[in-house]
Parts: C-alpha cells; structure tokens; sequence
C-alpha cells in the first residue's frame, strides 16, 4: 500500500514537471510527461481507466492507443515464437 502510494506521488511529480517543461522549445516535456504517466500506470488502475476515458473521447487519441496496444500484441506474440 505504501508502494503504491509513493509511486503515484513519484509518477505525479514527474507528470506535473513534465507540464512545466512542455513550453519550453527543447522537447523535454512530452517524454517526462509519458514517463510520469506510466510510473501511475503501474501503481494504479484506477488512473489506468481514467486516462483511456479521455482517450475514448477523443477520435484520433483512441487510434494511437489501439496502435500502441497492436503493437505490444504483435511484439509479444513474435517474442512467443
């Protein structure tokens, strides 16, 4: 419980640094900001399911995730054989 505590204020730190970098013209941003995002993933299904929701509303973000999820399926399965 207190792992998991500690990675979701781990995964929010880096997430809201992440936002403050993102206007800065060096691309720092983004990749700190997906950093943060999966270090919550791991912790927490609840910010699993709340993340894919805003994904599902948005037509071309529900795309990249369904490429992303095909592509870790099509890695697996090659890893399989």
């Amino acid at each position: 419980m207190v792992k998991k505590s500690l990675l979701l204020m781990l995964g929010g730190f880096i997430f809201v640094i992440g936002m403050i970098l993102f206007p800065l013209p060096v691309p720092f941003g983004l990749p700190t900001m997906v950093v943060g995002l999966a270090i919550m993933f791991k912790a927490s299904n609840k910010v699993k399911r709340r993340v894919i929701r805003l994904f599902d509303k948005n037509r071309h973000s529900r795309k990249a995730w369904q490429k992303a999820k095909d592509y870790r399926r099509s890695k697996k399965e090659s890893l399989i054989r």
